[in-house]
């Protein structure tokens, strides 16, 4: 039986088209924690996994179970929550990503994450021994708003003075921001005291009482030449030096920055991290030839196949010059020519 010649293609799955567009589009560390959200959520219709991964003082002091401090965060059980989570997170990390690289952001959400989930163990370990109430040891911290409200409380920390921003039809000033999300939260769903905690801890890292727990590039470097070296290789992961700052908060159609209502980049976060003035970096995203097998690279050389210090092109990994490059293709064509005017005149 012949097929149809004039037959149209099969529709594409739109399911499978915005997965791959969120793939492209989502730098790594972004993607990984929300596709990490989305499989906690289908595995919830089988099994509750707050009991064995949410940070419950009873069991991550008593029982030694430290991993949860780490895990917590990545708990999702609500689909509600996911939404949520995927309207706010994904543009953020986005944006934060880009500006401060894949390494800088992922040990931002871990220090947010871990110093909320400490404290949040301290408070409740402190209000047990004082009232001897165990509703203490078994109060859950979990979901990904430990870290997400963190997230913004740092951005809205150093934000200048008089800007608002937009919280569905109210005008909030950009200061207590995280405030009034946190007031919202607890007025449709209740009061969590790991959520005023995160509140707490982004504003003491945007106001600079924990620097001490902040990583120098050099570092970053180092993680990312090391043991952080097969995740550079994998799409969507931005390298430190490709970071591009503030740059990152510029809406494409406003040159000069400025966003409704009162423009403002983190300089909590961004501070020093203008790869565009320190090293000439791009913004990380798929080379020339696309995001297939990485080009062989020398032995002695284990940077990933990003922009250099020195500033080059993304993907230009050599450092000849155009006209080097077009001599010696003129060179090999007259050596052609000559070649074959020689063959011709053979006898």
């Amino acid at each position: 039986m012949s097929s149809n010649p004039n037959a149209s293609p099969p529709e594409t799955n739109p399911v499978l088209s915005g997965y791959e567009s969120f793939v492209q589009n989502t730098p790594l560390v972004t993607r990984y924690v929300m596709t990490t959200l989305t499989v906690s959520w289908f595995v919830s219709w089988f099994v509750d996994p707050v009991f064995p991964l949410a940070n419950i003082p009873l069991f991550t002091i008593y029982h030694f179970e430290l991993y949860r401090i780490v895990l917590s965060p990545l708990i999702c059980s609500s689909l509600l929550s996911l939404i949520f989570a995927y309207i706010s997170f994904t543009d953020n990390g986005k944006r934060l990503e880009y500006s401060m690289g894949s390494t800088g952001f992922l040990w931002l959400i871990l220090t947010i994450g871990g110093m909320t989930n400490l404290v949040f163990v301290a408070v409740c370990l402190f209000f047990y021994y004082v009232t001897a109430a165990q509703a203490f040891l078994v109060m859950p911290s979990q979901g990904i708003w430990i870290i997400l409200l963190g997230v913004i409380a740092v951005e809205c920390s150093n934000a200048p003075e008089g800007t608002k921003r937009k919280l569905f039809v109210f005008e909030v000033p950009t200061l207590y921001y995280p405030i009034a999300i946190l007031f919202l939260f607890s007025l449709f769903g209740g009061f969590s005291l790991a959520y005023l905690i995160s509140v707490g801890v982004g504003y003491a890292y945007g106001y600079g009482y924990l620097d001490r727990l902040k990583v120098t590039n050099a570092t970053f470097t180092r993680w990312e030449d090391g043991c952080l070296n097969n995740f550079t290789r994998r799409q969507g992961w931005v390298v430190g030096h490709a970071a591009t700052g503030a740059n990152a908060w510029l809406p494409l159609n406003n040159p000069a920055g400025n966003e409704e209502g009162g423009g403002w980049t983190p300089t909590a976060i961004t501070r020093g991290r203008n790869a565009n003035q320190e090293t000439g970096g791009t913004v990380a995203s798929a080379p020339s030839g696309g995001w297939g097998t990485p080009a062989k690279k020398d032995a002695s050389s284990s940077k990933p196949a990003f922009p250099s210090s020195r500033g080059q092109t993304l993907g230009g990994g050599s450092t000849r010059t155009s006209d080097d490059a077009r001599a010696a293709r003129l060179a090999a064509l007259e050596r052609r020519a000559a070649a074959s005017q020689g063959e011709e005149n053979t006898p």
